[in-house]
């Protein structure tokens, strides 16, 4: 903490040097402490709850800001009502903080579903050739059987979560399997490649970046040794994401009306042809989410700019205080959504980003209901219930989903179910709406219940038919290996 105090104290510096308001000054200074506190009483990465703290803390509030101070310009400019922004972020941390506090005296790892799945000792590459497998009949059973709205496919689609724990396990399975000399094998390898060919054809930013954070999740957790040439990677993948993913994702809109091979064409092009990728991308002159280039003086690129969501949360903050509050209709819809379609046939969509965009009357075509806008979980509770929102709905929330997920998955540092979750919260943490968390306490809790069953007991009967016998590393390889399991500290 001796550190972190350091930090915020010539960060605050640096914004009154920028001319940045004193009192936002102050907050930030709070909600930084508040974040880092947060954090070590959730025990950081080896809960659900610090993960959560981590993405929402970093991906919502301190990577903007502290791009703003990179530019040199003022923190608080280029905002409606940047006072009441960060005094409700930061009043956000003080019931997240408290939420933590109480998840931890009711902690539901040790009755864990995941622990009673699970095996003394995993196969992991087999596990994850399983998954890959179970992920790919799953997305090419919606072409050939249809996607029937309340169908089998339908639910097993909502519940994929295989692919990316496929990459996560064949991570830690190619680190145990080589003793700690590789993190890649032909499994992870393979899915990468066929995740990178969906995110092309869909011009998919989450997609074409997922990979690289469940690589990154897998290697953190089997404590992959670092070695120069993963640093030279973890350079190259930054450079992929900033150079050419997030341009290519801003261009979606030349890929209308073609198909997936013309989807593939047009992506090698403009990434071959740099200049006219680069022009179509300043033409744009701001991204497709609302509001998120107007935070900084000049465009920064969607994907900076897209890891701060102050901007789209400051409209929704200030249109909602002109007496626009939305009341508990959505929070009713969401919880109402978690039952299963053959059972309630009647089942309304009706809040989201696009819905909140469209009453602001701002930054969308009036017939316009596709194109995905993204506000904060802060921003949908305020605009729902005001200070209400913050200081009761947000925090019981919290509560029921960290709780749910901790009985769900297990101990973290003991099995590694709780991984997926983490992926997950790098995307829905900072942007999912509250309506994310409640869909993850029905389905997604569901999802990973299904995914402990298939990992544990059908996916290493499925991979073993097509790898034979595991590699086992040498006894010199294991003795030099680190530990794979990550192991509590008090």
């Amino acid at each position: 903490m001796s550190k972190v105090f350091v930090f915020a104290s010539v960060f605050f510096c640096v914004q009154q040097i920028q001319h940045t308001g004193l009192l936002f000054s102050i907050l930030y200074f709070a909600f930084v402490i508040l974040s880092v506190l947060a954090f070590n009483f959730a025990e950081g990465f080896s809960r659900i709850t610090g993960a959560y703290i981590f993405w929402y803390s970093t991906l919502i509030v301190i990577v903007g800001v502290t791009y703003k101070a990179v530019l040199g310009e003022p923190a608080d400019s280029n905002l409606l009502d940047p006072l009441l922004d960060m005094a409700l972020y930061t009043s956000s941390m003080v019931m997240l903080l408290l939420v933590t506090l109480i998840n931890r005296k009711i902690d539901f790892r040790a009755m864990g579903v995941g622990g009673g799945f699970s095996k003394a000792e995993l196969n992991y590459s087999a596990a994850a050739l399983g998954c890959a497998i179970v992920w790919l009949a799953i997305l090419f059973a919606v072409p050939v059987f249809g996607n029937a709205q309340g169908g089998v496919v339908s639910a097993l689609n909502q519940v994929n979560v295989f692919g990316p724990l496929a990459i996560i396990l064949a991570t830690i399975g190619a680190i145990k399997d080589s003793g700690g000399r590789r993190s890649v094998n032909m499994i992870s390898a393979a899915v990468i490649v066929y995740f990178g060919y969906l995110g092309l054809i869909s011009f998919s930013k989450q997609i074409m970046l997922s990979p690289m954070v469940c690589w990154a999740v897998g290697a953190f957790y089997a404590r992959l040794r670092v070695r120069f040439i993963h640093v030279v990677a973890v350079v190259a993948m930054a450079v992929l994401s900033f150079g050419f993913i997030s341009p290519l994702s801003a261009s979606r809109d030349l890929a209308e009306g073609m198909d997936n091979d013309q989807h593939v064409v047009l992506a090698w092009y403009l990434l071959t042809h740099r200049s006219v990728l680069n022009d179509h991308v300043k033409q744009l002159g701001v991204t497709r989410e609302m509001g998120v280039a107007e935070y900084y003086n000049e465009p920064q690129g969607s994907l900076i700019e897209r890891m701060s969501m102050i901007p789209p949360d400051d409209q929704l903050f200030t249109f909602s205080t002109q007496n626009h509050y939305e009341g508990m209709a959505p929070i009713y819809q969401y919880f109402g959504n978690l039952v299963p379609h053959f059972l309630n046939q009647d089942k309304q969509v009706t809040f989201s980003g696009n819905f909140y965009a469209h009453e602001m009357g701002s930054g969308l075509a009036a017939e316009d209901y596709t194109t995905g806008i993204s506000f904060s979980p802060v921003a949908e509770a305020f605009h729902c219930e005001g200070w209400g929102g913050i200081l009761w709905l947000l925090p019981l929330i919290w509560l029921l989903l960290f709780s749910s997920v901790d009985f769900v998955v297990g101990d973290m540092t003991k099995y590694p179910w709780g991984l997926m979750v983490v992926v997950w919260l790098a995307h829905a943490a900072p942007e999912q709406l509250v309506g994310g968390m409640i869909y993850f306490m029905g389905y997604g809790n569901f999802g990973m219940m299904l995914a402990i069953i298939v990992v544990t007991r059908i996916a290493p009967i499925l991979g073993t038919l097509f790898l034979g016998r595991a590699p086992t590393p040498s006894g010199r390889r294991l003795a030099g290996a680190r530990p794979i399991v990550a192991q509590a500290h008090g």
